[in-house]
Parts: C-alpha cells; structure tokens; sequence
C-alpha cells in the first residue's frame, strides 16, 4: 500500500502550519507499518517512524517536484529504520522474541513473519519494499541508497532465504498418531 497524497497538500504542507500538521498524520500510519516491518519491533518502530516524520517535515521545503513526495518520504522512512536497527542492542529477551512472534522453541512452527525477522535488515527492507508498497529495483535503490543491481542481489537473496525456511518447515515430518499412540 503506497501513499497517495494530494500534491496541494505536499505544496501547502511546505510552509508549515496545519498543513504540515495533517501531512504528516497521513505519512505516519504507513511509516510505522514500514519501520515495523523492517524493525520487527514495535518500539523502535515507533522510534523510526517518529524520527522518519520528523527528516520529512525538515526536508519538505527543500523537495522540488511533489510528484517524487511517495518515493522521497519512503527513502526516509526506511534510512531511519536501518539507523535504528544499527543502534539497537542485539540481546533481545525472551518476551521481546515471544511479543513478536518468533519462536523460541524449536518445535514452533515457523511463520512468514519471523522468516522475514530472521532476515538481515538491509534484505527484509528490501523485501517490504517490493512486496508491500510495491517498488521496482530503482525505486528501492533510491530508497535504500544503494544500486538497483544490488537491490535485486539482496531480493535474491532474501527469496531464497524465506524460501529455505519456510520450506524446512514444510517439510518436518508430522508426528505420527500411531507413534503417540504407543507410548
């Protein structure tokens, strides 16, 4: 789901005031789904959106073409995100692991979502970006700051990453009711 915005808006919101105001209430929902997407972390979301909004209403007066305001405020979005995940701590308790739904037991079953939490940042950011708001490779590329042949290098990646995980767990046998049976 991308944004879509009036560009009276975006052009009004440049000189600040309520307009800026209702701008940046309509940007923060979807940069909060982003950040916590990429973040898998509802706080430090909250800290990359936040943070996010904040380099939007600075940067605003400063974009020339408002058409280009979706691609420039995603950019921003998933900078912040990546800076925050940098700056985490990487010891993370178990019900930090249990809110986010990641299995701590080996005999869980694996998810889509924690498949993709268990992708380094830079590669699920790429992978939000493709498959949630829709970016092609140079779009990503300008969000992520990186080049589109990269892009796709870390989309490869990431496919083959969540499809190795999600078909390992496809492929654990279930436990037969005969075996329990026995016992």
């Amino acid at each position: 789901m991308a944004l879509a915005l009036d560009s009276q808006l975006i052009d009004d919101a440049r000189c600040g005031g309520a307009a800026l105001d209702r701008l940046i209430e309509t940007v923060w929902p979807e940069a909060f789904r982003i950040a916590k997407t990429i973040l898998r972390d509802r706080a430090l979301a909250e800290d990359a959106a936040q943070e996010a909004c904040a380099a939007i209403a600075r940067g605003l007066p400063e974009l020339r073409d408002s058409a280009r305001f979706c691609s420039w405020s995603y950019k921003a979005i998933v900078r912040h995100a990546i800076a925050v995940s940098r700056r985490r701590s990487p010891m993370q308790s178990l019900e930090t692991l249990d809110e986010r739904g990641i299995a701590h037991d080996a005999t869980d079953a694996l998810d889509l979502a924690a498949a993709l939490a268990a992708l380094p940042v830079s590669q699920r950011a790429v992978v939000v970006l493709h498959y949630y708001a829709g970016f092609k490779s140079r779009e990503i590329a300008a969000a992520t700051g990186t080049s589109a042949v990269t892009v796709r290098f870390h989309l490869m990646l990431a496919r083959r990453a969540l499809r190795a995980a999600l078909t390992s767990n496809d492929a654990a046998p279930a436990p037969r009711p005969e075996a329990a049976d026995a016992r």
